[in-house]
């Protein structure tokens, strides 16, 4: 049995995940896992996840959890907390799964990959969106179109966001679009009219991706691609919960990260050139 400690309850994720490993009347249940041990400031809130997932202890500090937990989950909807809260299980040898958005600051997330690979630690952080089914099936779809030269990636964001601006949604979108895509992301033009922000996207192989990161709609998650055909496809949620969880348990029993920390650590630069380019009307390089 494999224990999970949760680091944060605000986010409605700490309840979907102890769920799916101590509730056998959830849907999609997992058996192997069981979320022993919660963490987070609010103590309404603590009580509330902890009874909807049937988590057995709230402690008062999550370094109560070294020795009483195989894996941790840290779930704040903040990223910026990320990595004060995960680096602890890290450095001893826990393995880690960070929400989305990883961190929203690239210094930060380089500082838990050095962790990870100084330690041997394996950690991984993902939007679960793009482990879905049906997005997987999509993702392999796309090879009846190749080569794909242009697409699109669309979700819901908020620059104005109490959780770190555009990063706690606009993550979702920008991590589809990687792996959509690929990862050879060169350089981003944004703009903005109202809340929502178009990015062009220019990647090394000449492929030119729309971000759409919306505020002033409720887009859903959708991708396109353009090839020799073109391909759409609208995320169905139902099951991404269900196939993150099992993708984070696989690491934890064999060690191997299921994402490159590099692509962890793009999805973060990609979101900050964003920004960077609204500020500076300018195209601008990803990697700097």
């Amino acid at each position: 049995m494999i224990r999970i400690g949760i680091v944060g309850s605000d986010n409605s994720h700490a309840i979907q995940f102890s769920k799916l490993c101590n509730r056998e009347d959830t849907p999609g249940y997992i058996k192997g896992a069981e979320v022993v041990a919660l963490f987070g400031f609010d103590d309404a809130r603590n009580r509330e996840v902890a009874e909807e997932g049937k988590i057995p202890e709230i402690v008062d500090d999550p370094k109560e959890m070294l020795g009483k937990v195989d894996a941790v989950m840290v779930v704040f909807r903040h990223g910026d907390l990320h990595a004060k809260y995960a680096l602890p299980f890290i450095r001893a040898g826990i393995p880690t799964f960070i929400d989305k958005p990883f961190s929203i600051k690239p210094s930060d997330a380089k500082r838990m990959i050095e962790a990870a690979e100084k330690y041997g630690t394996p950690i991984t952080s993902y939007s679960t969106l793009r482990f879905a089914t049906k997005t997987v099936k999509f993702f392999k779809s796309l090879e009846e179109i190749a080569p794909v030269t242009a697409g699109a990636s669309t979700g819901p964001a908020d620059r104005e966001s109490e959780y770190g601006g555009i990063f706690f949604y606009g993550i979702h979108a920008v991590e589809l679009m990687l792996a959509a895509f690929g990862t050879d992301v060169a350089s981003v033009r944004s703009v903005e009219s109202g809340k929502n922000v178009l990015a062009a996207v220019r990647c090394g192989d000449g492929k030119l991706i729309a971000l759409n990161l919306l505020g002033d709609a409720k887009p859903g998650f959708h991708l396109v691609a353009y090839g020799q055909g073109t391909k759409a496809h609208e995320v169905d949620t139902s099951t991404c919960y269900r196939e993150g969880m099992k993708v984070f348990l696989r690491m934890v029993r064999t060690g191997k990260p299921p994402i490159p920390y590099d692509e962890m650590l793009l999805a973060v630069e990609v979101l900050r050139a964003v920004e960077r380019s609204l500020r500076t009307g300018r195209e601008v390089p990803v990697r700097r």
